[in-house]
């Protein structure tokens, strides 16, 4: 299983999820983490492991979408040997690979993005397809969405973020049945070796996580 961690920033500084509710996300407490401060957050991370991938979700950007950051910029550029899957909240096709840096793949949200016919028009494959789900619905600007054939597909459960009530199988199982020539990554929930064992068991190869990380919760032998 490969782990990827979550990073959320907002006013550009790592903040916590609890359920995917954009007006609750909160600084980190000082007993997961000993910072807010986005570069030495993934510096305490890659000291607890040598991840290789880091999900990042501008929440700012997710909210009223933002062409520039450059501060994620920074983070690409600092950071070349980390592959970043990015959420910016980007709505159109004109808004896709804004950033510099090429260590980073464009996640199309459904939360979000809406133009999936110029998304397909123009045969553009290098994205990541997130279906966010919201007490078990996925929210969607429309269902264009169905009309892509993604290579990788995040099954997002954003009431299970940072709730440790575990991943939602209703969920991922539907996501697997509906793209079944897709990889699934599983996000939201996780606590423990137990749940990554029974997600591999689902055929479920990567899942992004974090509050189970810094909880020191996972054993990274034998994933």
């Amino acid at each position: 299983m490969k782990l990827i961690p979550a990073i959320d920033l907002k006013n550009n500084k790592v903040v916590f999820a609890s359920g995917g509710d954009r007006n609750y996300y909160k600084k980190p407490s000082t007993d997961l983490s000993p910072t807010s401060d986005p570069i030495k957050f993934i510096e305490y991370l890659i000291s607890l492991y040598n991840f290789n991938t880091i999900y990042l979700a501008d929440l700012d950007s997710i909210k009223k979408y933002n062409a520039k950051n450059y501060f994620i910029d920074t983070l690409l550029c600092k950071y070349k040997n980390i592959n970043f899957i990015i959420d910016n909240g980007v709505r159109d096709f004109t808004h896709i690979n804004r950033f510099k840096s090429k260590n980073y793949t464009q996640i199309i949200a459904t939360e979000s993005f809406f133009d999936y016919t110029t998304l397909l028009n123009e045969n553009y494959e290098n994205f990541i397809l997130s279906l966010d789900y919201k007490e078990s619905k996925i929210i969607s600007k429309n269902d264009d969405y169905k009309i892509l054939k993604p290579k990788k597909v995040i099954c997002m459960n954003l009431d299970s973020i940072g709730s440790g009530k575990g991943p939602n199988y209703k969920n991922i199982i539907l996501t697997k049945k509906n793209y079944q020539i897709a990889d699934i990554i599983a996000s939201g929930g996780i606590r423990n070796n137990k749940d990554i064992s029974k997600l591999k068991k689902e055929g479920i190869k990567e899942s992004i996580l974090l509050t189970a990380i810094l909880r020191k919760n996972i054993s990274y032998y034998n994933l």
